[in-house]
């Protein structure tokens, strides 16, 4: 069995377990509070405008997708994930909220530009996906995409767990979680590689600090070896 299928089967098992929201990171308590610090980063460094089209890649049970469209409703908000779970209770929260801007659809981060429904957009986010695109070959595939749908200086937002070393893979069981985990830490030279040439870095940023969460960062950020950043890249 490839990774491809490990990473699939991992996420597909946790989604037959899980009502709601998925506490994936942190837990329930922890997750809504670093979903909501994220949010904010969101709307107030890429103000949206009207008739914008978002694209969130790996957006899980889509809770950001869901706070995007409810606050920005002249925009188009597209949440793509690999599990169609996920996909199901996204599309349920869009149905029973009312919602009218936003589409779910079960895809991958390897090709979604092909299910998107867009030719193109104004911006794809990327929170907590990265890393489960373990090979060069997914991550090359990812990029493609990016590049094919955002126009000439539109913007790509990744929330990633850069590595501080050279890149590493981890794969272990994660107990609190009852589950195995498998990830690739991209250190920034092997993350930018397929990007380079057709993107331009134009920031880099931690995601969470002691200012946004106080005392408990060690809870979020538990391997020395890396920190979640915002990575900001720019179609060129």
């Amino acid at each position: 069995m490839s990774t491809i299928d490990d990473i699939f089967n991992i996420f597909n098992s946790r989604a037959q377990e899980i009502e709601g929201h998925d506490p994936w990171r942190y837990g329930e308590d922890l997750s809504l509070m670093t979903d909501e610090i994220e949010f904010q980063w969101l709307i107030e460094n890429f103000p949206i405008d009207e008739n914008d089209i978002i694209i969130d890649v790996g957006c899980g049970t889509g809770r950001h997708v869901l706070l995007l469209a409810e606050n920005n409703p002249g925009a188009n908000i597209v949440g793509c994930d690999f599990i169609g779970k996920n996909v199901e209770f996204l599309q349920s929260e869009i149905t029973n909220k009312e919602l009218r801007n936003v589409t779910a659809v079960n895809c991958n981060g390897t090709d979604f530009s092909e299910h998107v429904g867009f030719e193109t957009c104004s911006k794809i986010i990327a929170i907590g996906l990265v890393q489960y695109l373990t090979s060069e070959e997914e991550l090359l595939a990812f990029a493609n995409c990016c590049d094919e749908l955002l126009e000439s200086g539109s913007s790509l937002i990744m929330k990633h767990p850069l590595a501080c070393v050279e890149s590493f893979t981890l794969d272990y069981t994660r107990e609190e979680m009852k589950t195995r985990y498998i990830a690739r830490y991209y250190d920034l030279n092997e993350l930018m590689r397929p990007f380079l040439g057709r993107f331009e870095l134009m920031r880099i940023e931690r995601t969470f600090t002691e200012e946004n969460v106080g005392e408990i960062l060690p809870l979020i950020e538990r391997d020395e070896r890396a920190r979640q950043m915002w990575i900001h890249l720019e179609k060129k």
